[in-house]
């Protein structure tokens, strides 16, 4: 049986299995790019609020079953969504699903044991506030040219530098814009993302992943505006898109649940991208994570500060942890890079235990980078089975890597050239 659900008035009808919907685009929408349409801020504020109109036709089609929600072309200003299972949120050519420019404007709709850190209490630093949020939900999915904006610099000082590029972290919390908790069957495909105060997208316990073709952009300038964490995920696709963040552009994670629950991110590819970093185009865990193995990223290509980072610093430690992380089988195949920073950044401080930090391989790399790279274990925890194969390109300085406490790193086929620092005026 179709269920159709009509939200009026409409510019025009969108039929399909499940659900009809049709917002109200601008009176005059004009051309537009992929990116959608670029909403006047001043004007923007003086849409109507569609949050209920919105969420009340995803709650229509979940009823039904599930179905396809869209947003025709236009700005449609909104609060905190909340996908169910079976619901594609689509977003036409030219639709702006756009957020608030305060911490209010969004609910506290993360759930909890998302930010419990080890001894169950929620950290000072997490926010429970976000634009577009699942929860234990199957086949869901955001798709479509259109674009969601959640407005993030006007959550930050801009005229407060921090270490001399990033604005200064606000004192608000700063919502996110995407968070899924414990979904299966997750497909983004086509959206872009825009100006995501804090990570854009965090999926969580998540398994049967698939993101193709989106864009995810964000202003520099906005410390801790990561692409997509996963976090706990398994099965994991992302090809043929493009990133550009103030923080890491792709995070493997494996936090812990809020009462220790143990927690394994697996099975990731991820191809054929594009990654524009000011922090690092991919990290790899933090030193109180669980286990992260069996992951390929390949045919990449990447312009910003730090290529690839596993970074494991005391300050990143969970109270009363002195370690936990184990990485195993990450690979890294046929990457373009030019960078400012380092090309490899790979350390534990001293007195950290990780069980197995090393486990990673990395193959037909070209590089041009400013720093050396960093290989920096210590004697309870060296770097093992770490593999450099077929990397070329140069780096300013008198050496390549600074290796440490990695007794059994394996460099074939480099040939990586020294060159001068450039002499300033």
């Amino acid at each position: 049986m179709r269920y159709k659900y009509v939200l009026g008035p409409a510019v025009r009808l969108s039929v399909f299995a499940g659900i009809l919907l049709a917002l109200p685009g601008m009176a005059d929408g004009g051309d537009s790019s992929r990116a959608g349409l670029k909403p006047d801020r001043e004007c923007a504020d003086r849409l109507p609020l569609e949050t209920q109109r919105i969420q009340n036709a995803i709650d229509a089609a979940a009823k039904s079953g599930g179905g396809r929600v869209t947003i025709t072309a236009g700005v449609h200003r909104s609060g905190t969504l909340r996908l169910a299972s079976g619901v594609e949120l689509h977003l036409e050519k030219g639709a702006v699903l756009l957020g608030g420019e305060k911490p209010e404007d969004y609910d506290d709709a993360v759930p909890r044991e998302m930010v419990y850190d080890y001894d169950g209490a929620v950290p000072e630093t997490a926010t429970l506030k976000a634009f577009i949020v699942a929860d234990c939900a199957t086949n869901v999915a955001i798709t479509g040219q259109g674009t969601i904006d959640s407005r993030g610099p006007a959550f930050f000082d801009r005229n407060s530098v921090l270490w001399g590029y990033w604005w200064a972290k606000p004192k608000c919390f700063r919502p996110r814009m995407v968070v899924f908790n414990r979904c299966r069957g997750v497909r983004l495909e086509g959206v872009t993302f825009k100006d995501s105060p804090t990570w854009t997208i965090w999926l969580k316990r998540c398994e049967n992943i698939v993101v193709s073709d989106i864009r995810i952009e964000c202003e520099q300038r906005m410390i801790n505006s990561d692409g997509i964490d996963f976090d706990g995920c398994r099965n994991v696709r992302v090809g043929d898109s493009f990133f550009r963040t103030g923080d890491d552009s792709i995070v493997l994670r494996a936090i812990r649940g809020g009462k220790g629950e143990p927690s394994l991110t697996e099975n990731v590819v991820v191809s054929n991208c594009v990654l524009e970093s000011a922090c690092q185009g991919v990290r790899i865990g933090c030193p109180s994570d669980d286990t992260i193995r069996n992951a390929l990223f390949r045919d990449i290509v990447f312009r910003g500060r730090n290529v690839i980072g596993s970074e494991q610093p005391r300050v990143y430690l969970e109270k009363g942890c002195n370690g936990r992380l184990k990485i195993e089988n990450i690979r890294f195949e046929n990457w373009t890079a030019d960078c400012w920073g380092k090309a490899f950044d790979i350390f534990v401080d001293p007195g950290i235990r990780l069980p197995r930090f090393g486990g990673m391989t990395f193959s037909n790399f070209v590089v041009k980078a400013e720093e050396p790279s960093i290989v920096r274990g210590t004697d309870i925890t060296p770097v093992r089975a770490l593999r450099f194969v077929d990397i070329t390109g140069s780096v300013v300085g008198g050496q390549p890597f600074e290796v440490e406490a990695a007794p059994d790193i394996v460099f074939e086929n480099c040939k990586v050239e020294c060159r001068p620092k450039k002499k300033e005026n």
